[in-house]
């Protein structure tokens, strides 16, 4: 294997390496017993991580704040609860984003006047036009990610996503 010092040419080294990771690729991804859980997870990585970073970066939005932006954008106040059960995010996280996210008046709670460990989180409009803004990040994302699906496949696609997810309360 020869290796060259000069800054950006591709060496031997280089080669192998990139060689190297197809096969690895190849065998775990592809071909492992596990292929599923690592395609998905790769794709969804791929999908995924790019938006919270380009979020974080340009917004101050993380990961658990989108997630809790979007739930009440999308389906009105609820409970904190309610955001974990659907996004599969842990509590502590949630809270974590929630509790910034009223810090920065985004959000808004009210307790429940019969069970006082129990807080509606509701929206406000400053939340709202912070979703807007974010939002076109992950949907710009999701187009470039599906772009390779015809509409065939996108239909198949969405099909097979909602069969697994009818599912969600048995895993």
């Amino acid at each position: 294997m020869k290796r060259s010092g000069a800054a950006g040419k591709r060496t031997e080294v280089d080669a192998d390496a990139g060689s190297l990771a197809d096969d690895v690729f190849d065998k775990v991804v592809i071909k492992g017993p596990l292929s599923d859980m690592w395609r998905l997870t790769l794709w969804a990585n791929c999908y995924c991580e790019p938006i919270f970073a380009a979020m974080a970066q340009e917004y101050d939005v993380g990961r658990d704040e989108f997630n809790v932006l979007s739930c009440l954008a999308s389906y009105g106040s609820m409970v904190a609860k309610n955001i974990c059960d659907v996004t599969g995010r842990p509590k502590n996280s949630i809270s974590r984003a929630v509790n910034s996210l009223i810090a920065r008046k985004m959000i808004r709670r009210k307790t429940n006047a019969h069970d006082r460990r129990e807080s509606l989180l509701m929206l406000n409009d400053s939340g709202r036009r912070l979703y807007e803004k974010v939002l076109p990040v992950a949907v710009d994302r999701q187009t470039l990610m599906l772009r390779v699906l015809n509409a065939q496949e996108r239909a198949m696609l969405d099909g097979i996503l909602d069969k697994m997810m009818s599912t969600r309360h048995e895993w």
